[in-house]
């Protein structure tokens, strides 16, 4: 349960052929001040900016886990749930 003055975060994946990037809303890596070092591997649209799963989200993560209040971060994707499982359970 978030309390009052507790910050949980939900991010949205995308995944490309081969990569993924998560959504961040421009204004939040201006807040920490990390607009001016996110990589050329990310992209922007509008007021979001799709960070590179691998270089440039990490990096937010790292820069993120300093916020006081923070108590979680989840990330979803639902790109795979139209698919069915290749072994296990179905």
């Amino acid at each position: 349960m978030v309390r009052e003055n507790q910050l949980s975060l939900i991010y949205r994946h995308f995944v490309g052929d081969t990569k993924g990037w998560v959504e961040v809303k421009k204004s939040e890596l201006a807040r920490l001040g990390l607009l001016d070092f996110i990589s050329s591997s990310s992209y922007t649209k509008n007021d979001n900016v799709y960070l590179d799963e691998d270089l440039d989200f990490s990096f937010f993560l790292y820069y993120l886990g300093n916020e006081p209040e923070l108590i979680q971060v989840e990330v979803t994707d639902d790109y795979f749930n139209k698919y069915e499982k290749f072994k296990g359970e179905q």
